[in-house]
């Protein structure tokens, strides 16, 4: 499923002839078994004296909107799997930072976001999701 209430455009050059390619990519849920219907988000992890390495967790619609709304993704820098609405990417689909311009005022997942009760913590679920991604979610 795409969650089209949140569109990001993104231009690709190709490494091989330079053709430009503008897309306009939403977040998709996957379809495997353990996390069909979740949204993954990303994060890059430089650890001491390794190198910089990307971890991922899955989230609901619902967690989602929770981290937003909370400023988790942006504080922690996460970045959203995305795909074009229309067509197929020409490589791996790639991860984008859910800018607050980038969603549909009155869309469900604005109205998800605006419910969200910021005072109450997250749930365990969703923090134990979070630790994959070496975050620790207090609040």
């Amino acid at each position: 499923m795409l969650l089209t209430d949140i569109a990001v455009e993104h231009t690709r050059v190709s490494k091989q002839n330079g053709v430009r390619q503008t897309f306009v990519l939403h977040p998709f849920t996957d379809t495997q078994r353990d996390t069909l219907g979740k949204f993954e988000i990303v994060r890059d992890i430089r650890e001491p004296g390794l190198k910089e390495v990307k971890r991922s967790t899955f989230v609901t619609f619902q967690q989602l909107a929770e981290l937003y709304a909370k400023g988790v993704l942006d504080e922690f820098g996460f970045s959203v799997r995305m795909c074009p609405g229309q067509g197929t990417y020409p490589a791996a689909n790639p991860t984008k930072k859910i800018l607050p311009t980038s969603i549909r005022p009155g869309s469900p997942f604005d109205l998800a976001v605006q419910q969200v009760d910021v005072s109450k913590p997250a749930t365990r679920e969703l923090r134990t999701a979070l630790l994959r991604t070496h975050v620790k979610l207090e609040r």
